[in-house]
């Protein structure tokens, strides 16, 4: 091969080579791959040094539940996604959380961005609409970690984890029953209260037209007295003037 040849496709290689190694945005871009890894995977609670980091990561990963430090959703046993945890809950994980990352205290625009996402987490997981969106859009993620927990199971292990599952989903059938019946009885029971109180209603009303009726008779009754003493009273004057005078 051609001496010259061989040099330029050495220097050529050699340079290509430098570039990739020492090219500084894909430093920053493996670094910050690396922090962002390590953010997810941390269990830690969030403090002042990584709340508004690990925030906007949950932001950029479109993640409400994680952003709030909040349980990931769960496939019950009867294969539904599931979210327990009562909106108290959600309000008490937002108001820590906002402390930490409030403009007032943090300036600059990651903080007030981190304080305007805790702000849409909280309406979204408050709100019944935004939650069931939320829950949809997670449920394949928690069908997916439960596969995997299958998965990773012995044999032996499966046949525990189903009977515990078909327990569980007989429980929940029962629980689900229950509830729905008692919702019907407290139904009824509204239903009957509203009736009762409508029958009041209407028999209060029809006292009160009873005791007007009364009055009234009585008012007709008191006027037809009055116009007899008045005819008796003219009828005694008329005999009065009719009466001859005795003249001495």
């Amino acid at each position: 091969m051609d001496e010259r040849l061989l040099n330029r496709r050495f220097n050529s290689a050699l340079t290509s080579e430098q570039a990739q190694v020492w090219d500084p945005d894909s430093v920053v871009r493996e670094a910050e791959h690396n922090e962002e890894a390590a953010l997810r995977k941390s269990d830690a609670p969030m403090d002042a040094k990584d709340a508004i980091k690990r925030i906007l990561l949950a932001k950029k990963d479109k993640d409400s539940f994680r952003l709030l430090e909040l349980p990931q959703p769960e496939v019950d046993a009867l294969d539904r996604v599931a979210w327990d945890v009562p909106p108290a809950e959600v309000s008490k994980a937002y108001r820590r959380l906002s402390v930490l990352v409030h403009p007032d205290k943090n300036p600059g625009d990651e903080a007030r961005e981190a304080f305007e996402a805790l702000n849409e987490a909280h309406r979204q997981l408050r709100d019944r609409g935004g939650l069931e969106e939320m829950l949809n859009k997670h449920g394949e993620a928690a069908r997916q970690r439960r596969e995997a927990a299958d998965a990773s199971a012995t044999p032996e292990e499966r046949v525990a984890m189903y009977a515990a599952k078909q327990q569980r989903a007989k429980l929940l059938r029962k629980k689900e029953e229950d509830s729905f019946n008692a919702e019907i009885v407290r139904q009824i029971k509204e239903r009957k209260l509203a009736a009762q109180r409508k029958r009041a209603i209407k028999s209060t009303y029809r006292r009160e037209e009873a005791d007007n009726h009364e009055e009234t008779e009585e008012d007709d009754e008191a006027q037809q007295v009055a116009k007899k003493q008045e005819s008796s009273k003219a009828a005694l004057l008329r005999a009065k003037a009719k009466k001859p005078r005795l003249i001495f």
